[in-house]
Parts: structure tokens; C-alpha cells; sequence
């Protein structure tokens, strides 16, 4: 027979192996959670690590993309536009039914033949009024399409003759630098018959990251400042990228033999000891040249000795004011 001492222990003994379960169960638990948190640092580290390597990585990478070249012989080729004519398909339907409309046993008896008559009537001048319509805007989208054609068959013909206005006109309706953030704050253009001349304002210091981020052996996020000469030459890289990019855009539209990119950036004047748009890289690309390189595994530094080029650049000072580069006679 249990006693009452023997009950108090047996509870005693359930209530503490209770404890213990529940003891173990939160200890689990709160080892789980921590787990399930630090999968989630090492995730958003790893994360954080591949988004600064793919920005770092296509600040160098402008002049990997390009528009395909124009064909102007195709769109010289272009049909011209018809004009549409004035179809009428609703008022055809209005007018079937109207037409064709026979009153029916109780439109006799309860006198609303003439109220229907009526009602097709009024369709037919909706149906009228919804041709007309239809017409106006084919006819909008017929005279912004001829006034399209029109264009690019002069901007063809003129780039066709090697006309340097008509080049300009070409890039302007184009756009092909319209969005230029990757490649610098502003573009301007010079051209003659062979030859364009563009200065490419260039992308401030602030476009190159000045830390780098690693993952750690046990997966935390490491920050540390980058070096001045490892952010000298991302920022040389950059450069010489973009201005590959400009240049390839300009062969892309137009039938030129080669193209000075004179890049421009906010660099001391010795001389007056102030802030001034001063050209850092100065080179004349042939497309021939350009297409001749594996664009995708160039240094865009080393690239430059390809091409006729002034650059002064060292790892610890960064860039220098050059002179423009020039084609010897």
C-alpha cells in the first residue's frame, strides 16, 4: 500500500523528471534558433559579399555591352507607310441591324416598333461616331510612323553620304548615350567625315567602393578599407572601360575609321592650383582594333596600349592631366 510519503516522493520525482524534459526542450530550442540565425548572418554575409564582387566587377565591365550595330542598307530599304483607309465596320454592323429589323408580335400589340426604330437609329450614329474613331487614330499612329520613316530615310541617306550633321542627327535620334550613368555625367560630340571626336565627362571617385568585403573562414561578414592603389586602379579601370563602351557605341551607328574618347575629370591644375574638367585618358580607337580583342577578358587598362593613347597613371597618385591624343601625320 502507498503512503503518503511514498506519493509525495513519486510526484516529487515526475514533476522534477518534468522540469528536466522541459529544461532540455528549451535548451534545444534556443540552440536551434541560434543555429537557424547564424545560417541566416552567413546567408546575408554571403550575400552582401557577391553584391559588392558584382558591382566591383561591372564597374569594370561597361564596355563588355553594346548596341548591335545599324544597318542602314536595310532601313534605307524600309517600306514606306500606308495610309489606312476608312473602314466603317460599325456602322456596316449598325446599319445590318437596322436593316434587317422586323418587329415582333408584341412590338405590334404594345406600340414599340418605332421606340426600337428609334434606338437602332441612334446605334447607328454611334457606330458613326466610333469609326471615325478608330479612323483618327490609325491615321495619328500612319502620320507618326511616316513622319518616323521620313527621318531615319534622311538621317540614312545623309549618314550614307558621310555627312558629319547628319551623324549627329543619327546619335541624337538614337540615343545610344541617353542613359550614361555607368559611363559618366555628360557626353559631347565633334564630328567630321572619317572621324568623330567625343568628350566623355567622366564618373566621379565616388562610382568606386572605397572598402572591401570578405567572408570570413567562419562565414561573418569582414569590412575593411581598400587600399589607395587597389582603388586607384578600379577607378583606372573604370575609365578605360567606359570610354571602350563610348567608342564602340559610336562605330555601332556610325560608318566612321575611328574615334578620339577624350575622358574628362575634375583633376587640380597645377598651374592655378584649382578644380578643373582636365582630360585624364585620351584615346583614338579603330573598330577594326576593337573587334580584333576578347572583350571579355581584356584588362580595359592594359587594353590601352592597343590604341594610339595618352594616360598618366600611377597606383599611389591616381591619374594626371595629359594632352589629347593625336594620329601622327
Amino acid at each position: 500500500m502507498t503512503t503518503i510519503k511514498g506519493a509525495i516522493r513519486s510526484y516529487g520525482a515526475a514533476v522534477r523528471r518534468m522540469e528536466r524534459e522541459q529544461q532540455r526542450q528549451a535548451r534545444e530550442a534556443a540552440k536551434k534558433i541560434k543555429q537557424q540565425q547564424k545560417l541566416k548572418e552567413i546567408q546575408n554575409s554571403t550575400q552582401a559579399v557577391a553584391d559588392w564582387e558584382n558591382y566591383v566587377d561591372t564597374i569594370q565591365s561597361v564596355h563588355k555591352n553594346c548596341t548591335e550595330p545599324i544597318d542602314w542598307k536595310q532601313i534605307e530599304n524600309t517600306t514606306k507607310p500606308i495610309e489606312p483607309p476608312f473602314e466603317g465596320n460599325f456602322e456596316l454592323a449598325a446599319k445590318y441591324k437596322l436593316d434587317n429589323f422586323k418587329p415582333s408580335f408584341f412590338d405590334k400589340i404594345f406600340g414599340s416598333t418605332q421606340r426600337k426604330v428609334n434606338e437602332l437609329n441612334e446605334n447607328m450614329n454611334e457606330a458613326k461616331s466610333k469609326d471615325k474613331k478608330k479612323y483618327d487614330s490609325n491615321y495619328q499612329k500612319y502620320l507618326e510612323e511616316l513622319q518616323n520613316w521620313e527621318e531615319l530615310q534622311n538621317i540614312s541617306k545623309g549618314v550614307k553620304n558621310r555627312d558629319p550633321e547628319y551623324y549627329k542627327n543619327a546619335l541624337e535620334y538614337f540615343e545610344p548615350f541617353s542613359d550614361i550613368g555607368e559611363l559618366g555625367s555628360k557626353i559631347n560630340f565633334a564630328f567630321d567625315q572619317n572621324f568623330i571626336d567625343i568628350d566623355l565627362y567622366v564618373n566621379s571617385l565616388d562610382v568606386i567602393p572605397d572598402y572591401e568585403l570578405k567572408q570570413t573562414s567562419t562565414g561573418k561578414l569582414s569590412k575593411k578599407s581598400m587600399s589607395k592603389s587597389r582603388f586607384n586602379e578600379l577607378y583606372q579601370d573604370h575609365i578605360c572601360s567606359a570610354s571602350i563602351r563610348v567608342a564602340r557605341e559610336a562605330f555601332a551607328y556610325l560608318p566612321i575609321s575611328y574615334a578620339r574618347i577624350n575622358a574628362l575629370s575634375k583633376i587640380v591644375n597645377s598651374t592655378t592650383g584649382h578644380l578643373e574638367e582636365q582630360p585624364i585618358l585620351s584615346v583614338i580607337f579603330l573598330p577594326e582594333t576593337i573587334n580584333s580583342l576578347n572583350l571579355e577578358t581584356i584588362d580595359p587598362s592594359d587594353s590601352m596600349k592597343n590604341f594610339v593613347h595618352q594616360m598618366s597613371f600611377s597606383k599611389t597618385k591616381g591619374f594626371s592631366i595629359v594632352q589629347k591624343a593625336e594620329l601622327k601625320k
